[in-house]
Protein backbone atom coordinates (compact mmCIF):
# COMPACT_ATOMS: atom_id res chain seq x y z
CA UNK A 1 0.00 0.00 0.00
CA UNK A 2 3.15 2.16 1.03
CA UNK A 3 4.42 1.74 -2.17
CA UNK A 4 0.98 2.52 -4.22
CA UNK A 5 1.44 6.11 -2.82
CA UNK A 6 4.92 6.70 -3.25
CA UNK A 7 4.17 5.26 -7.21
CA UNK A 8 1.37 8.11 -7.01
CA UNK A 9 3.32 10.91 -5.34
CA UNK A 10 6.09 10.04 -8.24
CA UNK A 11 3.65 10.34 -10.87
CA UNK A 12 2.26 13.39 -9.41
CA UNK A 13 5.78 15.29 -9.39
CA UNK A 14 6.63 14.16 -12.68
CA UNK A 15 3.56 15.80 -13.84
CA UNK A 16 4.08 19.11 -11.86
CA UNK A 17 7.71 19.18 -12.97
CA UNK A 18 6.35 19.12 -17.11
CA UNK A 19 3.54 21.56 -16.05
CA UNK A 20 6.04 24.27 -14.37
CA UNK A 21 7.87 23.71 -17.80
CA UNK A 22 4.79 24.26 -20.17
CA UNK A 23 4.68 27.58 -17.99
CA UNK A 24 7.91 28.53 -18.69
CA UNK A 25 7.80 27.68 -22.17
CA UNK A 26 4.74 29.75 -22.60
CA UNK A 27 5.87 32.84 -20.74
CA UNK A 28 9.37 32.60 -22.98
CA UNK A 29 6.68 32.95 -26.15
CA UNK A 30 4.41 35.23 -24.76
CA UNK A 31 7.69 37.54 -23.68
CA UNK A 32 8.82 37.00 -27.47
CA UNK A 33 5.94 37.75 -28.73
CA UNK A 34 5.38 41.00 -26.86
CA UNK A 35 9.32 41.71 -27.95
CA UNK A 36 8.32 41.55 -31.33
CA UNK A 37 5.16 42.96 -31.72
CA UNK A 38 6.72 46.13 -29.74
CA UNK A 39 9.66 45.73 -32.19
CA UNK A 40 7.06 45.84 -35.14
CA UNK A 41 5.14 49.34 -33.74
CA UNK A 42 8.80 50.77 -33.27
CA UNK A 43 10.01 49.99 -37.05
CA UNK A 44 6.43 50.86 -37.93
CA UNK A 45 6.84 54.39 -36.45
CA UNK A 46 10.19 55.19 -37.87
CA UNK A 47 9.18 53.89 -41.29
CA UNK A 48 6.37 56.53 -41.01
CA UNK A 49 8.48 59.24 -39.62
CA UNK A 50 11.00 58.64 -42.27
CA UNK A 51 7.99 58.77 -44.78
CA UNK A 52 6.56 62.12 -43.30
CA UNK A 53 10.92 63.65 -43.24
CA UNK A 54 10.72 62.92 -47.09
CA UNK A 55 7.35 64.83 -47.63
CA UNK A 56 8.37 67.41 -45.74
CA UNK A 57 10.41 68.03 -48.95
CA UNK A 58 7.95 69.33 -50.86
CA UNK A 59 6.31 71.30 -48.31
CA UNK A 60 6.02 74.93 -49.25
CA UNK A 61 6.72 78.45 -47.69
CA UNK A 62 3.82 80.30 -47.51
CA UNK A 63 3.28 83.91 -45.98
CA UNK A 64 6.51 83.97 -44.17
CA UNK A 65 6.35 87.98 -43.70
CA UNK A 66 9.72 89.50 -43.58
CA UNK A 67 10.81 90.26 -39.90
CA UNK A 68 10.78 93.73 -38.71
CA UNK A 69 11.95 93.24 -35.57
CA UNK A 70 14.99 91.35 -33.89
CA UNK A 71 13.04 89.09 -32.43
CA UNK A 72 13.58 85.78 -34.37
CA UNK A 73 10.66 84.71 -37.03
CA UNK A 74 8.58 81.57 -36.73
CA UNK A 75 8.39 80.20 -39.85
CA UNK A 76 5.00 77.79 -40.54
CA UNK A 77 5.33 74.98 -42.98
CA UNK A 78 2.14 73.66 -44.22
CA UNK A 79 1.66 71.08 -46.91
CA UNK A 80 -0.09 72.12 -50.05
CA UNK A 81 -1.40 70.44 -53.14
CA UNK A 82 -1.89 73.12 -55.93
CA UNK A 83 -4.01 71.68 -58.84
CA UNK A 84 -2.82 72.92 -62.39
CA UNK A 85 -6.04 74.00 -64.35
CA UNK A 86 -6.25 72.55 -67.72
CA UNK A 87 -5.65 75.91 -69.90
CA UNK A 88 -7.49 76.46 -73.28
CA UNK A 89 -7.60 78.24 -76.20
CA UNK A 90 -10.93 80.43 -74.44
CA UNK A 91 -8.86 80.94 -71.67
CA UNK A 92 -6.28 83.17 -73.36
CA UNK A 93 -6.89 86.40 -73.41
CA UNK A 94 -6.67 87.86 -77.11
CA UNK A 95 -4.21 90.07 -78.13
CA UNK A 96 -5.08 92.85 -79.55
CA UNK A 97 -3.06 93.95 -83.07
CA UNK A 98 -0.84 96.96 -82.54
CA UNK A 99 -1.93 100.18 -83.96
CA UNK A 100 -0.26 101.25 -87.07
CA UNK A 101 2.15 103.61 -86.48
CA UNK A 102 1.49 107.13 -88.34
CA UNK A 103 4.22 109.15 -88.69
CA UNK A 104 3.28 112.76 -87.80
CA UNK A 105 3.88 114.47 -91.67
CA UNK A 106 6.86 116.33 -91.29
CA UNK A 107 6.50 119.79 -90.63
CA UNK A 108 6.95 122.44 -93.69
CA UNK A 109 10.93 124.00 -93.26
CA UNK A 110 9.84 127.31 -93.84
CA UNK A 111 13.73 128.42 -95.68
CA UNK A 112 14.61 131.99 -95.17
CA UNK A 113 13.29 133.94 -98.82
CA UNK A 114 16.90 134.83 -100.05
CA UNK A 115 16.98 138.83 -101.17
CA UNK A 116 16.99 139.58 -104.22
CA UNK A 117 20.44 141.02 -105.45
CA UNK A 118 20.49 144.87 -106.25
CA UNK A 119 19.68 145.99 -109.64
CA UNK A 120 21.83 149.13 -111.46
CA UNK A 121 19.53 152.09 -111.47
CA UNK A 122 20.73 152.65 -114.81
CA UNK A 123 22.72 150.97 -117.08
CA UNK A 124 25.94 153.55 -117.47
CA UNK A 125 29.88 154.05 -116.76
CA UNK A 126 30.97 155.41 -113.54
CA UNK A 127 32.18 158.66 -114.12
CA UNK A 128 32.90 160.00 -110.57
CA UNK A 129 33.42 157.55 -107.88
CA UNK A 130 32.10 157.47 -103.99
CA UNK A 131 35.27 159.31 -102.74
CA UNK A 132 34.33 157.58 -98.85
CA UNK A 133 35.01 160.67 -97.50
CA UNK A 134 38.40 162.03 -99.13
CA UNK A 135 38.21 165.54 -100.61
CA UNK A 136 37.83 165.46 -104.87
CA UNK A 137 37.78 168.73 -106.89
CA UNK A 138 34.58 169.67 -108.57
CA UNK A 139 34.52 170.21 -111.85
CA UNK A 140 31.41 172.48 -111.60
CA UNK A 141 32.91 174.64 -108.69
CA UNK A 142 36.86 173.72 -108.81
CA UNK A 143 36.06 173.14 -104.98
CA UNK A 144 37.64 170.21 -102.75
CA UNK A 145 34.88 168.17 -101.25
CA UNK A 146 33.61 164.68 -100.80
CA UNK A 147 31.25 162.86 -103.12
CA UNK A 148 29.04 161.25 -101.68
CA UNK A 149 27.95 158.97 -104.05
CA UNK A 150 28.44 157.30 -107.59
CA UNK A 151 27.62 159.28 -110.75
CA UNK A 152 27.02 156.99 -113.81
CA UNK A 153 26.76 157.86 -117.21
CA UNK A 154 23.14 158.24 -118.49
CA UNK A 155 21.14 159.91 -121.58
CA UNK A 156 18.78 162.61 -120.25
CA UNK A 157 15.30 160.97 -119.87
CA UNK A 158 16.71 157.59 -119.61
CA UNK A 159 14.77 155.43 -117.01
CA UNK A 160 15.75 155.41 -113.41
CA UNK A 161 14.74 152.50 -111.71
CA UNK A 162 14.47 151.33 -107.62
CA UNK A 163 17.64 148.96 -106.89
CA UNK A 164 15.27 146.61 -104.88
CA UNK A 165 12.18 146.71 -103.19
CA UNK A 166 11.14 149.44 -100.40
CA UNK A 167 8.99 152.11 -99.56
CA UNK A 168 9.68 155.97 -101.00
CA UNK A 169 10.43 157.91 -98.33
CA UNK A 170 10.33 161.10 -100.14
CA UNK A 171 10.00 162.82 -103.41
CA UNK A 172 11.92 166.95 -103.13
CA UNK A 173 13.42 169.03 -104.88
CA UNK A 174 17.21 169.83 -103.48
CA UNK A 175 19.03 172.72 -103.73
CA UNK A 176 22.34 171.50 -105.30
CA UNK A 177 21.77 168.18 -106.45
CA UNK A 178 18.24 168.75 -107.76
CA UNK A 179 15.22 166.27 -107.88
CA UNK A 180 15.72 163.67 -105.87
CA UNK A 181 14.05 160.14 -104.73
CA UNK A 182 14.58 158.71 -101.44
CA UNK A 183 13.85 154.96 -100.71
CA UNK A 184 13.92 152.66 -97.48
CA UNK A 185 14.97 149.64 -98.11
CA UNK A 186 14.46 148.04 -94.68
CA UNK A 187 17.73 146.92 -92.33
CA UNK A 188 18.91 150.18 -92.31
CA UNK A 189 19.69 150.49 -96.16
CA UNK A 190 18.17 153.96 -97.83
CA UNK A 191 19.16 154.79 -101.24
CA UNK A 192 18.54 158.09 -103.14
CA UNK A 193 18.36 159.10 -106.55
CA UNK A 194 19.47 162.81 -107.75
CA UNK A 195 19.60 164.89 -111.09
CA UNK A 196 16.21 163.74 -111.76
CA UNK A 197 14.32 165.24 -114.21
CA UNK A 198 10.93 166.65 -113.40
CA UNK A 199 8.79 163.73 -114.45
CA UNK A 200 8.75 161.74 -111.45
CA UNK A 201 6.47 158.66 -111.18
CA UNK A 202 5.95 157.43 -107.22
CA UNK A 203 5.20 159.63 -104.83
CA UNK A 204 6.11 159.44 -100.67
CA UNK A 205 4.59 156.39 -98.97
CA UNK A 206 4.63 154.44 -102.46
CA UNK A 207 5.78 150.77 -102.19
CA UNK A 208 8.05 149.80 -104.99
CA UNK A 209 9.93 146.34 -106.01
CA UNK A 210 13.56 146.44 -107.55
CA UNK A 211 13.53 147.34 -110.94
CA UNK A 212 10.48 149.41 -111.01
CA UNK A 213 10.81 152.68 -112.61
CA UNK A 214 10.86 155.71 -110.55
CA UNK A 215 11.21 158.57 -112.80
CA UNK A 216 13.92 159.68 -115.13
CA UNK A 217 17.61 161.40 -116.05
CA UNK A 218 17.34 165.00 -115.79
CA UNK A 219 19.72 168.29 -115.60
CA UNK A 220 18.53 169.40 -112.20
CA UNK A 221 22.12 168.89 -110.35
CA UNK A 222 23.53 172.58 -110.25
CA UNK A 223 26.90 171.47 -108.39
CA UNK A 224 27.33 169.29 -111.38
CA UNK A 225 26.16 170.81 -113.62
CA UNK A 226 29.35 170.86 -115.76
CA UNK A 227 29.86 167.04 -115.89
CA UNK A 228 28.08 164.93 -118.58
CA UNK A 229 24.75 163.90 -118.59
CA UNK A 230 24.52 161.47 -115.67
CA UNK A 231 22.50 159.97 -112.04
CA UNK A 232 23.83 160.51 -108.94
CA UNK A 233 23.34 158.03 -106.96
CA UNK A 234 23.50 157.86 -103.07
CA UNK A 235 23.37 154.49 -100.67
CA UNK A 236 23.11 154.74 -96.94
CA UNK A 237 23.53 152.27 -94.21
CA UNK A 238 22.31 153.28 -90.66
CA UNK A 239 22.57 157.23 -92.01
CA UNK A 240 25.86 156.43 -92.59
CA UNK A 241 26.87 156.92 -96.56
CA UNK A 242 28.49 153.60 -97.95
CA UNK A 243 29.65 153.02 -101.59
CA UNK A 244 27.02 152.27 -103.39
CA UNK A 245 28.45 150.48 -106.14
CA UNK A 246 30.34 147.84 -103.79
CA UNK A 247 26.51 147.54 -102.16
CA UNK A 248 25.08 146.51 -105.50
CA UNK A 249 28.15 144.15 -105.97
CA UNK A 250 27.95 142.51 -102.76
CA UNK A 251 30.85 143.75 -101.41
CA UNK A 252 29.89 146.96 -99.20
CA UNK A 253 31.48 146.40 -95.81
Amino acid sequence: MKKSRSSASNVLAGKGFYIALSLCVAMVGAACYFAYTQTSNDLSAQLESSLQSEQSVSFTKENVPKSTTSAPSTTTYTRTTTTTPAVTEAMVPATAEPAAVQSAPAAPVNKPTPTPKPVMPVEGDVLNPFSNGELVKSATTGAWQTHNGADLAAEIGDDVVSIAAGTVKSVEEDGLLGVCVTIDHGNGIVSRYCNLNSGVTVTAGDEVKGGDAIGAVGDTAEIESADPSHLHFEVYRDGIFIDPMAYIQGKAE
